[in-house]
């Protein structure tokens, strides 16, 4: 995994004088960012990882990383793609760097780097697209859908409807099942199991196939001399537990063909059939290549398997370009729904930069940049952070120790 804390701008492609990370700030009447902000912001147009922590500025270089690719020419701005996870940090992704590329357009920089006015007329006719995750997801359905096929009309569903209509499949179930679980539990452990399939890209008949194997090995496994007759409970109740998957496999089946029948579509399966469309079809994947010419991914270690599947089919191969994910293993929080912090020591290999080197095909491992100077929070805290973060690194999940900005007063730190 390679690793550099030097902004290296001199890699542009355009014309005229490069402009610096700290020209943009003085230009915007913002703060000159730090030497590691400064990093991420004027890497070269490339894939690359970036490790912040809590408090690290992450938005605003964000932001800022968009501005100076869009001064120096690298990109306009109605072809960057900007994702994240919920509206609300989308929401402010988006007005950050529009408000920061308004600024830009009036501050005269273009002007001087760009006699020709081609930058401000693509600053003021174009604007990027941030989205989460899943609209995205959706938005690619909607677009290319047809191709797998679903309808571009396909109802979403909500959690609640979602919940209704597996509860209707659960309820009308006429076929034994070896439960004495109630209906609103049988459904609940319907719609995760359902949601885990769509998650982890597996369909009902191979998670089926695995299941009886690993049963049939468990409970016919050669005993050793002295050892009980049968396994010991803790394993029996494991397998207990995938016999009872079994049991919910035709009921999870059932679901999927009723969404079908009725033209719908859940939350999993807009991110699972996304990633089939970008796994089998490559004009989808030109195409989305030809709209963007950079991406940003935001709190990449909430990514889970399918939507890893999806970027890196989409923004992973061919012709290095420009993909930032910013991430941070100490801060994964949706690891409860198959979200993976090792997507961000994957994403190194998944979106490989140009080097030259033969091992890859004269690729090498994207660049890893790291924000560790902490502006929230006083050293007391960070002290404890650090301390409390200590197992994960440990773990060799990357995690690394945070610092306190320059002159960062003392605090009283109280443990109720």
């Amino acid at each position: 995994m390679t690793s550099t804390s030097e902004a290296v701008a001199d890699e542009s492609p355009s014309p005229g004088r490069v402009v610096s990370p700290a020209d943009i700030a003085e230009a915007l009447g913002l703060p000159s960012p730090t030497p590691e902000q400064a990093a991420v912001i004027a890497a070269p147009p490339e894939p690359a990882l970036v490790v912040a922590g809590a408090g690290a500025g992450k938005t605003e270089t964000m932001a800022a990383r968009v501005v100076w690719l869009v001064a120096n020419g690298l990109v306009t701005p109605d072809r960057v793609l900007g994702l994240t996870f919920t509206r609300k940090a989308a929401r402010q992704l988006a007005e950050r760097v529009r408000a920061r590329l308004r600024r830009l357009a009036g501050s005269g920089l273009l002007d001087d780097v760009d006699p020709t006015g081609q930058r401000r007329l693509a600053v003021a006719s174009g604007e990027p697209t941030v989205l989460t995750y899943h609209a995205y997801a959706g938005r690619l359905l909607a677009e290319h859908g047809l191709r797998l096929p679903v309808q571009p009309g396909a109802r979403i569903l909500s959690e609640t409807a979602a919940w209704q209509l597996a509860h209707r499949v659960v309820s009308s179930w006429d076929a034994d099942l070896d439960t004495d679980k109630v209906p609103t539990t049988v459904t609940e452990h319907v719609l995760a199991l359902a949601g885990e399939l769509g998650e982890h890209l597996v369909t009902a008949t191979r998670l089926r196939e695995y299941t009886a194997w690993f049963c049939d090995v468990v409970e016919t496994a050669p005993r050793a001399k002295r050892q009980p007759a049968k396994p010991p409970k803790d394993l029996l109740d494991v397998v207990a537990a995938q016999r009872f998957r079994l049991q919910l496999l035709p009921l999870v089946e059932a679901y999927e063909h009723r969404k079908r029948a009725e033209g719908a579509v859940d939350f999993a399966d807009q991110m699972s059939l996304a990633a089939r469309l970008a796994e089998t079809q490559p004009d989808v994947v030109a195409a989305e290549r030809g709209r963007y010419g950079a991406v940003l991914l935001d709190e990449y270690q909430d990514t889970g398997h399918a939507q890893r599947v999806l970027l890196r089919a989409l923004f992973g191969g061919g012709e290095p370009m420009p993909v930032t994910a910013v991430g941070d293993p100490a801060q994964a929080i949706y690891g409860w729904r198959g979200a993976s912090a090792a997507n961000l020591p994957r994403f190194t290999t998944d979106f490989p930069r140009r080097d030259g080197g033969a091992e890859m095909g004269g690729l090498g491992p994207a660049r890893e940049y790291g924000m560790l100077t902490s502006f929230r929070n006083p050293p007391e805290v960070l002290t404890l952070a650090n301390a409390v973060a200590e197992p994960l690194r440990a773990s060799g999940l990357g995690v690394r120790e945070l610092r306190a900005r320059p002159g960062a007063g003392p605090a009283d730190v109280r443990v109720a």
